[in-house]
C-alpha cells in the first residue's frame, strides 16, 4: 500500500481540524497513521484513491467528513492565453495542460505536490511508461509552448544542476537520466520548449531549473504526457485539484492544443433503497444525500454527480460503498447468517477434490494462478475486461486456465512439465470452476493429452467422447472436443501462441469446465 508523508500544520491548514481531530477520521477514509514521528506523519492510503497521495487530497476528504465542506468541490473553469502546439511523438502521442491561478505555495506545498507527482509516476503511471507529470512556474514561460523532439546535443540546465548541460550527458549524470532514457527515442527525445527556445523538460526524463516552481510560485502550469489518453486526463485532473486545495480564487484555465482536456463530471443512476439494501441499513433520502455529500459527491435527480478526480468510481456499487465509509464500517449492523440446515460439500468441491487426487497420482504438478490476468487470453476466448486496472498485468478476467499454465511452463524451462488447475474463469457472464491440464516436452501431441483425459475420466466415473474441434489458438485437426458427462476440450497449441506466451517446447492442453457435470 502507497504511504505518504505529511507534516500536521499542513493538514491542520488544509482542514481547518486539529490534527488529532483529522486523524480520528482517517478511518472513514481507509486510511491509517503507519509512524509519528514529531510533526511528520506517515499514513497508509488505499491504491485506487491516487487523489489521496499527498496532503491536499486527503485533507479535501476530511473536510467532507468533518462537515467542514461538503459536495461537490469549488472549481471556476475559463480557457488559458497559453496556447500548445503539439507535434507527433510516437512513443507519447498524448498530451494536455492546465493552469491553477493563485495558488499559495511554501516548501511543505511544494513537497506534496512533488510526493504526488513521484506517488501517481510510480503506481498509476506505472514508473513514467504510461504517464508523466511536470510542473511550472507560469510567469517564467513564455507562450507559445512546442511539444517536439530535439537533439540530444541541445544544452539545458537539468533540475538540482547551476548550469547548462547537453542532455546526452544528463541521461549519464542523473539517476533520472540513467532510468528513464530507456523509455525514449534518446537520440531525438520528446520535449517541451518555449517560445524563447527554453526547454523545459526533457519528457519522462527530467524537468529544468527554467522554470520550476517555487515558493513565490502563484500560477503553476501542468502537463501530462503519456500512452493512454484516459490515464492523461485522469492523471490531469487528480493534480488540477489538488492545487485548487492551494488556491484561494480556485480558477483554472485550459491549455488549447495537443489531446485536450475535457472537464466532465460523471453522472451514475443511484437508488437509495438497493444501496440501504446492500448495506443492510434503512437510508431516507435526505440521509442518503447528506452522506454523498460528505464524500464531496452530489445528488441530482436521482443520479449521483462524481468529480472528475474520483476516478475509482464506476458505477452505483462504488457510491455504496462511499455511502458505507461515510457511515462508518463499524456502525453497520451485524447479524449472525440464518442457517436452517447442517452444511455439506458442493458437488463441485467433491468433484474438484477427486480431481486433484487423480491427476496428482498421474504425475501433474498442481499450480494456482490469479483470476486477473493479462490479455493473452484473449487469444483463446473472449475475456471480460477490467474497466479500471491497476496493473497491465492484471487487465482482463480469465475465461481460461491454459494461458497461465503456458506462462508456468515457460518460467520452469524444464524439458518436460506436466502442470494442472483448478479453478474460476468466466465464461459468457457466468463464473465456473475449471480443470486445466498441461503436458510440455519435446514430441508431446494430441494423443498425450487425449490418453490423460481418457485416464481421468476412467478414475472418476465419467462417460468422455470426442468429437473433432478447429480452434484458432490450436494446430490444424490437432484439436478436439469433449463431449459426456462433462464438457471440454483438448488440443496442442500452435507454436506461434506459444512463442507469444514466451515458451518453445511442444504443448497439448485441455480443459474440462466441471459445473457442466451431469
Amino acid at each position: 500500500m502507497p504511504v505518504i508523508d505529511v507534516a500536521k500544520f499542513d493538514i491542520e491548514r488544509l482542514t481547518g481540524l486539529k490534527f488529532e481531530e483529522a486523524a480520528k477520521l482517517l478511518e472513514h477514509v481507509k486510511c491509517e497513521v503507519e509512524e509519528a514521528n514529531g510533526e511528520r506523519v506517515k499514513i497508509e492510503v488505499t491504491h485506487d484513491r491516487p487523489d489521496h497521495f499527498s496532503a491536499e487530497g486527503l485533507a479535501r476528504t476530511l473536510k467532507g467528513i468533518a462537515g467542514v465542506e461538503t459536495g461537490l468541490p469549488v472549481i471556476k473553469l475559463g480557457r488559458s492565453p497559453i496556447k500548445l502546439v503539439a507535434g507527433h511523438i510516437e512513443e507519447r502521442p498524448y498530451i494536455s495542460m492546465a493552469v491553477v491561478r493563485g495558488v499559495r505555495l511554501d516548501d511543505e506545498a511544494v513537497r506534496q505536490l512533488i510526493q504526488l507527482q513521484e506517488k501517481i509516476h510510480e503506481t498509476y503511471g506505472r514508473g513514467r511508461r504510461r504517464i508523466a507529470i511536470g510542473y511550472y512556474d507560469v510567469s517564467k514561460i513564455k507562450p507559445p509552448i512546442y511539444y517536439r523532439r530535439i537533439s540530444q546535443d541541445d544544452e539545458y540546465t537539468p533540475l538540482g544542476f547551476d548550469k547548462p548541460i547537453k542532455v546526452r550527458d544528463m541521461y549519464q549524470l542523473t539517476e533520472q537520466g540513467r532510468r528513464y532514457s530507456p523509455l525514449i527515442n534518446i537520440e531525438r527525445p520528446p520535449a517541451l520548449v518555449d517560445s524563447a527556445g527554453q526547454i523545459m523538460v526533457v519528457i519522462p526524463v527530467l524537468g529544468s531549473e527554467c522554470c520550476k516552481i517555487t515558493e513565490r510560485t502563484t500560477d503553476v502550469l501542468i502537463d501530462v504526457t503519456g500512452t493512454d489518453p484516459r490515464a492523461v486526463g485522469n492523471a490531469l485532473s487528480i493534480l488540477i485539484y489538488a492545487l485548487l486545495e492551494r488556491s484561494g480564487p480556485r480558477q483554472v484555465e485550459l491549455v488549447e492544443g495537443g489531446t485536450g482536456y475535457s472537464h466532465e463530471y460523471a453522472k451514475i443512476e443511484t437508488d437509495e433503497r438497493a444501496v440501504g439494501d446492500l448495506l443492510g441499513v434503512e437510508l431516507s433520502r435526505a440521509d442518503f444525500t447528506k452522506y454523498v455529500k460528505m464524500a464531496r459527491f452530489d445528488y441530482v435527480d436521482g443520479h449521483v454527480v462524481v468529480p472528475p478526480y474520483r476516478i475509482n468510481v464506476l458505477s452505483w456499487v462504488d457510491v455504496a460503498e462511499e455511502v458505507a465509509v461515510m457511515i462508518g464500517y463499524n456502525q453497520l449492523p451485524r447479524e449472525a447468517p440464518r442457517v436452517m440446515a447442517a452444511g455439506r460439500r458442493h458437488r463441485v468441491e467433491v468433484a474438484t477434490q477427486e480431481l486433484r487426487k487423480s491427476l496428482l497420482s498421474m504425475g501433474f504438478t498442481e499450480v494456482n494462478n490469479y483470476v486477473l490476468t493479462d490479455d493473452s487470453v484473449g487469444d483463446f476466448c473472449r475475456p471480460a475486461r477490467v474497466a479500471n486496472p491497476i496493473s497491465e498485468l492484471y487487465t482482463t478476467v480469465r475465461c481460461s486456465l491454459v494461458p497461465q499454465l503456458v506462462a508456468t511452463a515457460a518460467a520452469v524451462k524444464r524439458r518436460e512439465v506436466k502442470l494442472f488447475e483448478v479453478g474460476e474463469v468466466v465464461r459468457e457472464g457466468r463464473t465456473v470452476r475449471a480443470l486445466a491440464l498441461l503436458i510440455s516436452r519435446e514430441g508431446a501431441t494430441l494423443t498425450d493429452g487425449l490418453s490423460a483425459i481418457k485416464a481421468l475420466c476412467h478414475r472418476l466415473g465419467w462417460s468422455c467422447k470426442f468429437k473433432p474441434l478447429e480452434a484458432a489458438w490450436a494446430l490444424p485437426s490437432r484439436a478436439a472436443e469433449v463431449v459426456g458427462d462433462v464438457a471440454g476440450y483438448v488440443a496442442e497449441i500452435n507454436p506461434d501462441i506459444l512463442i507469444k506466451l514466451r515458451h518453445t517446447t511442444p504443448t497439448v492442453a485441455a480443459e474440462l469446465f466441471i459445473h457442466m457435470q451431469s
